[in-house]
């Protein structure tokens, strides 16, 4: 069986505040508040969780689906958004949001979708430069060098698509990290962190970013409908006296069939 390897190319913290901002599609910004609203019928959510996990910081919407952001933001931050029955999002703003309003439209879950994670988790040995993509925004101590998760899906129809989705992911210090100026690390570089499907790589993820999508072949699911997602992150491949693990962190994994 070939191994389906993507190649993602997504660039954070690429600014877009004049938009708002939608898992699927952008529509004109309206207002001068911070806003979640439902992305079908564009009604206000009331008590969504928005978080700010490089500052320990959270709030929620009100009535009106209006949050504050009472932390101080200077550079590229994840900030991400949770509510029942709505899929997680996540995307990367920084000091431009005091000017441009953060305007956010979330969907509804499916009763196919799977919610695998919704906290941040920190991949690594927790040895990294000041340089390193967003090293400044790491807020947890590692786990190890991979995270893994099993689940059970519902059976697939033969029109389905089946989608890992990565809300956000920083710490990337690839070589095509550094040519794109995310990370700042001159003197060595690592390879990507790989995404596993069942014990098949189905992606390499070569640059940081928000909301990528990898699809998986359905041929990887077996007949019990048993799936284990599983993320290794990259290793300094300068490194030769010891293994030197890139440290990343990333949030919001979901399992879309749709």
């Amino acid at each position: 069986m070939k191994k389906a390897i993507i190649i993602l190319i997504l660039i954070l913290g690429l600014p877009a505040f004049s938009k708002t901002i939608t898992g699927e599609i952008k529509k004109e910004n309206q207002g001068n508040f911070n806003r979640i609203y439902d992305n079908e019928d564009y009604k206000p959510i009331e008590g969504a969780l928005v978080k700010v996990p490089a500052k320990k910081y959270s709030t929620m919407t009100d009535k009106d689906g209006v949050f504050q952001l009472k932390t101080n933001i200077n550079s590229p931050t994840i900030i991400s958004v949770e509510k029942s029955g709505y899929k997680p999002y996540s995307l990367t703003v920084n000091s431009g949001y005091k000017k441009n309003p953060i305007i956010v439209g979330i969907e509804k879950t499916t009763p196919n979708d799977i919610i695998i994670e919704t906290d941040m988790i920190h991949l690594g040995d927790n040895s990294f430069s000041e340089n390193s993509a967003n090293a400044s925004e790491f807020s947890l101590s590692s786990t190890g060098a991979f995270y893994s998760k099993d689940f059970k899906i519902n059976p697939i129809g033969d029109s389905e698509v089946i989608s890992l989705v990565i809300g956000s992911i920083i710490g990337i210090d690839t070589l095509q990290s550094q040519r794109m100026g995310q990370s700042r690390v001159k003197t060595a570089y690592s390879n990507p962190p790989e995404i596993f499907c069942n014990g098949n790589k189905i992606a390499e993820i070569k640059i940081n970013g928000d909301n990528q999508r990898i699809n998986i072949p359905k041929s990887l699911i077996n007949a019990s409908n048993l799936v284990n997602i599983t993320i290794k992150t990259g290793r300094n491949i300068y490194k030769t006296e010891s293994i030197d693990f890139d440290d990343i962190e990333f949030t919001n994994l979901l399992l879309e069939i749709k």
